[in-house]
């Protein structure tokens, strides 16, 4: 691999990274899947780490929806998809319109706060009926970064669905949102030949990861995953807004 792609660094952030991401999509609804694209923008440009995860997320989302969409809410996820469209839209201008380092900023910006999210859950709670909002908001910072599991995750907490019906509906939802997101990346320019090597090489990852989600969400709630990813997330987060400001 050419540079930057030919460090150990980068390789051991984005194994970690995609693992990662898999546990939570299978087995969390995504909620921690806003990782692996901060960890690997610590080695790689921000738009390079956004454009490999999203082939790898669409593997994921196969293998999720495979597991789990009889179990979505058809309601839901007619009442989400306008919204989500929206958001998505509005990050392909934006991502398009910012420089990397503001990008980095923005990025490293939003992944402290979806490590605080537990934290704002209080006052957020006022908000968690209003699908329109939720879903623009996931659209959004799912373009940016694939981070669209935290803003769901309020919504679907105010529609206080079960289990099942959480991971069936966040399964379908997301494999949309990734699909569509291919449309604006294509548009901006980012897709690039060794991008998408860099993707297939980081499949093995994922598929590790979705099975491991699958076998631990059976075997317990996943509050200590959440605060590992959570606390990783923060740390991530504060040395993007450092390698932003640096520039």
């Amino acid at each position: 691999m050419a540079p930057p792609f030919d460090t150990p660094l980068f390789w051991l952030l984005a194994i970690v990274g995609v693992i990662l991401t898999g546990i939570s999509k299978s087995g969390f609804a995504g909620g921690a899947g806003v990782l692996a694209v901060p960890l690997m923008a610590l080695a790689i440009p921000l738009p390079a780490a956004t454009v490999i995860m999203l082939p790898v997320l669409l593997f994921m989302d196969v293998r999720a929806i495979h597991l789990y969409w009889r179990h979505a809410s058809k309601a839901d996820l007619i009442r989400l998809a306008p919204a989500v469209i929206v958001g998505i839209a509005i990050g392909g201008v934006v991502m398009g319109e910012l420089s990397t380092d503001r990008l980095e900023l923005i990025t490293g910006a939003v992944s402290i706060l979806f490590a605080s999210w537990q934290n704002l859950a209080g006052w957020l709670r006022r908000f968690q009926s209003a699908g329109w909002f939720w879903g623009a908001i996931s659209g959004l910072t799912s373009t940016l970064i694939h981070a669209g599991g935290p803003p769901i995750s309020v919504y679907f907490l105010g529609r206080q669905l079960d289990k099942m019906p959480w991971l069936g509906t966040a399964a379908v939802l997301f494999g949309m949102m990734n699909l569509t997101k291919v449309v604006p990346y294509q548009l901006n320019g980012f897709w690039e030949e060794r991008l998408l090597w860099v993707s297939l090489c980081l499949l093995p990852a994922a598929l590790i990861g979705i099975q491991l989600g699958y076998v631990i969400q059976k075997r317990f709630d996943g509050a200590t995953f959440i605060r590992i990813c959570r606390g990783l997330l923060l740390v991530s987060g504060c040395l993007l807004v450092g390698k932003g400001l640096m520039g």
